[in-house]
């Protein structure tokens, strides 16, 4: 379970945010509880301290987000803080509070799901994924996948044990997957590096010994991003 903060004075942030968590909740069936407030004053006196992450905003009229930072930091140590601003010009600041990141608006999917990742990983939970079908629920651990592919209007997720039939777009399933092993390798296949052996022409071979196609746009990202993981195995 996460306890997500939300303090932002424009309720269509707020909205956004909400939103956001509704979908990683969606695709990850994790347990995640949304507070949610206008003005940072209301947080400090309704904080909670077994909060997760907090998505802070810098510039509020009366009291300054690096400020409200500054008083939870007093009383959490733990919680990641995530400044929301439209100028860098803050982002200096943030260091001296021992925020996380920043965010610029207007916000991103991806880049909300990075931070919520991250936040994850802290409390040591292995990233994993829920898949509907009409044949049951799925719960896929991210790093057993070894590749996807399309499959008509369909798409087929491979992992280590199993096959499961997604609905969702090889897009979507790209803006999930943002770990850097993981490649868009073809129009029709993401391929998981970790289970790279070898790069054949224009297929991969896995170690699995199933072979994927690699289309010529995207070979040489599929190259650089193999060399990226192996550096100290690849030669340059």
């Amino acid at each position: 379970m996460l306890i997500i903060g939300i303090c932002d004075g424009d309720l269509a942030v707020r909205t956004l945010l909400s939103d956001f968590i509704k979908r990683y909740r969606e695709e990850t069936g994790l347990t995640v509880t949304v507070l949610s407030y206008d003005n940072g004053e209301k947080l400090l006196r309704h904080y909670p301290l077994e909060m997760d992450l907090i998505f802070l905003e810098i510039p509020f009229a009366r009291l300054s987000g690096i400020e409200i930072a500054r008083r939870i930091r007093e009383a959490d140590e733990h919680v990641s803080i995530i400044f929301l601003t439209t100028m860098l010009s803050h982002v200096l600041e943030a260091y001296d509070v021992r925020a996380d990141n920043y965010l610029l608006k207007p916000l991103r999917y991806t880049r909300f799901l990075k931070e919520a990742e991250a936040a994850r990983a802290r409390r040591g939970q292995n990233r994993f994924l829920i898949e509907n079908n009409d044949d049951g629920v799925y719960k896929i651990y991210t790093k057993t996948i070894r590749y996807i592919e399309t499959d008509g209007r369909k798409t087929k997720i491979h992992s280590a044990s199993d096959t499961c039939i997604s609905y969702k777009t090889m897009k979507a399933h790209a803006e999930v997957l943002f770990e850097p092993y993981f490649v868009r390798c073809h129009t029709g296949f993401i391929v998981n590096l970790l289970f790279f052996e070898k790069l054949e022409q224009n297929d991969l071979l896995l170690i699995t010994g199933e072979k994927i196609p690699v289309s010529r746009q995207r070979k040489r990202e599929v190259l650089n991003r193999i060399k990226s993981l192996y550096e100290n195995e690849v030669s340059p």
